[in-house]
């Protein structure tokens, strides 16, 4: 994709982590939250994508520096065709459909998704996983 070797991306992966899950979702998911990073922030801003692992869970963040999130509209941007503003305001085009789909892997596979704050700006999307036994 010609979008991400012009972006600068941060990458904090742990080696060795193992999750049991359904390969193309798993692409699916990265990649919609990748291309969501990209999208909303400004070209000159890195994205970050963290894989850390603890006792029991895999955590895998994708960080951007856009203009976030406002909190009324976290729990919103998770539904079908959702997406912030109207179309003469939107800077971004799309089909509300991404973090749909993400949400979609993220509960098939038993997993948590967060929204959280990136400050001094942006999103923070942050899955959790529990390891497989």
């Amino acid at each position: 994709r010609t979008a991400y070797s012009e972006r600068k991306i941060i990458t904090e992966i742990n080696s060795n982590v193992e999750i049991k899950a359904d390969r193309e979702s798993m692409i699916k998911l990265i990649d919609n939250l990748i291309d969501n990073a990209i999208k909303y922030s400004p070209s000159e801003k890195p994205v970050r994508i963290c894989l850390q692992t603890n006792v029991n869970r895999i955590i895998l963040s994708i960080e951007d520096q856009g203009p976030g999130i406002e909190e009324s509209e976290k729990e919103n941007i998770l539904e079908k065709f959702y997406r912030i503003g109207n179309e003469e305001t939107r800077k971004t085009s799309g089909t509300g459909l991404g973090l749909f789909i993400v949400n979609e892997i993220v509960n098939a596979h038993k997993g948590h998704l967060r929204i959280k704050d990136n400050h001094p700006e942006g999103s923070i999307f942050e899955i959790e996983f529990l390891k497989s036994s």
